[in-house]
């Protein structure tokens, strides 16, 4: 037996034999209401929360290819040594600062409660979906520019040398060579944003008064006055969240026994 499941049995142990146990359980990991939260109680008026959840993973699906987009521009133009662009160099490396620095709730509460207040055609208007794909594509967006920006980087500079001497202009040479290299060095890193991209769209129910996972389990734990109903929400991102983390897991261990195999 090996000392790591040595700790857990002992964590187990510590847990089952502690005094506020039986307090605990009943808190946190109530069956009744756990199946009353996730399913459903028609005699209580809440709708299963696993409904609310799709509301998350639809937001998800959404921003997911719009990060991979727009990163991909700001990562290019941040790796670009051209004197010429020096300036949107700049505004690039400002915008990747302040949306890595800012945390995800203060940019939701900045945009579900301060563009509506501008009274803008267009960007006043907007719906909670639209406002909550921007959200999570300004902020995902400079972390995913950053995994593609050093994918890039990690394309050996000999591949960069070969493609001008065979005459190919820099956006061939992005095209055909750069890119498609660093895309297959980047997967797992972009699978393990996506992961965390899916638990935040929990965030973007604050701003956006709408009944998704987290906003589900607030109104059951008002109704059983009981923490299971988190409990519940947390098991819903785990079934989508567990697969995509052991995916990457996958993905980054079938490269390195490619790249270790073109090693020999």
């Amino acid at each position: 037996m090996t000392s790591v499941t040595l700790l857990v049995l002992g964590a187990v142990a510590i847990f089952i034999l502690s005094p506020g146990a039986k307090t605990f359980g009943h808190y946190f990991l109530n069956p009744t209401i756990f199946a009353d939260t996730f399913f459903g109680n028609s005699a209580k008026n809440l709708d299963p929360m696993w409904q609310a959840f799709i509301k998350n993973i639809e937001m998800c699906l959404a921003a997911e290819p719009l990060v991979l987009i727009w990163a991909l521009p700001v990562a290019l133009l941040r790796n670009s040594p051209s004197p010429l662009l020096a300036g949107p160099r700049l505004v690039a490396t400002a915008y990747v600062d302040l949306a890595r620095g800012v945390p995800l709730v203060l940019v939701v509460y900045a945009v579900y409660f301060g563009l509506p207040s501008l009274n803008l055609p267009f960007i006043s208007d907007r719906t909670w979906f639209q406002y909550g794909l921007f959200c999570l594509v300004f902020c995902y967006g400079a972390y995913v520019s950053e995994v593609y920006r050093a994918g890039v980087q990690s394309v050996p500079y000999s591949q960069t040398l070969a493609g001008q001497a065979i005459g190919l202009t820099p956006f061939q040479l992005n095209r055909y060579v750069t890119i498609p290299q660093a895309l297959r060095i980047v997967v797992a890193p972009l699978i393990n944003d996506f992961v965390s991209l899916q638990k935040d769209t929990a965030i973007i129910g604050i701003g956006a008064g709408i009944i998704e996972v987290l906003k589900a389990a607030q109104i059951s734990q008002g109704v059983f006055f009981n923490d299971t109903c988190y409990v519940a929400a947390g098991v819903l991102f785990l079934i989508i969240c567990v697969p995509l983390t052991r995916l990457a897991d996958a993905l980054q261990a079938r490269d390195q026994r490619a790249r270790l195999a073109g090693a020999r």
